[in-house]
């Protein structure tokens, strides 16, 4: 069975060794920030000496949150038929980075584990993608903020740009009792302003989702 392994990596290249050890790598993609760029690089030439597999290295930038879930996807989007398994390794890096990591296994439905005296423990992800539970017309909701450049200031702004009427846009919003809206879901957040007119933004979670599947629709 081939494995990509996915690992968060920092100053210290120790948790991702760590990790090779414990799990059948046939390919390696690390994550980092740009202040570790040129030792990860060094890090990944070396492996791929060792190893003998392929070791990509992609550097997030800016929002780290989003900029994780991008390159997850991304990584997925351009390997994942290539593999039966998909691993992601999230010991390794600074503290914001492994959150990161974490949000995009449970984003993706991938198994996930942390180290614990150098042993793999494995984290409580759902196999089911946090997408897959959102509905088409509530990711065609938070794509139409994000295009009008995170925030909307009326119903009838959104209403120009998503195609979809004011009731239908205040349900996916506001939800019911039978169903969440996007702002329970955590994936916007909404007042009323001037006017009573409903002003929205997107929250980081809702911003990341809409980076996670463009990635994974180009």
């Amino acid at each position: 069975m081939k494995t990509l392994h996915i690992a968060t990596v920092g100053e210290d290249t120790e948790m991702v060794l760590v990790g090779l050890k414990n799990v059948p790598t046939h390919r390696l993609d690390l994550i980092c920030l740009p202040e570790h760029r040129d030792s990860v690089n060094a890090f990944a030439l070396n492996l791929e000496k060792t190893l003998k597999i392929d070791v990509d290295v992609h550097v997030v930038e800016g929002r780290i949150v989003e900029g994780v879930l991008e390159k997850v996807a991304d990584i997925l989007n351009k390997h994942n038929n290539e593999f039966d398994d998909v691993v992601l390794n999230v010991a390794g890096g600074e503290k914001v980075l492994t959150c990161a990591a974490v949000t995009a296994a449970f984003f993706n439905g991938l198994k996930a584990f942390h180290l614990k005296n150098e042993t793999p423990v494995m984290l409580p992800v759902m196999k089911v993608k946090y997408s897959d539970i959102i509905s088409k017309a509530k990711m065609a909701v938070i794509t139409a903020i994000h295009d009008a450049g995170g925030a909307i200031q009326s119903l009838g702004q959104l209403s120009d740009i998503s195609g979809y009427g004011r009731p239908l846009l205040s349900y996916h919003i506001w939800g019911d009792d039978e169903s969440r809206g996007l702002v329970k879901l955590g994936l916007v957040e909404a007042e009323r302003g001037r006017h009573g007119r409903l002003e929205a933004r997107l929250t980081v979670l809702g911003r990341a989702m809409v980076l996670a599947q463009s990635s994974i629709d180009r």
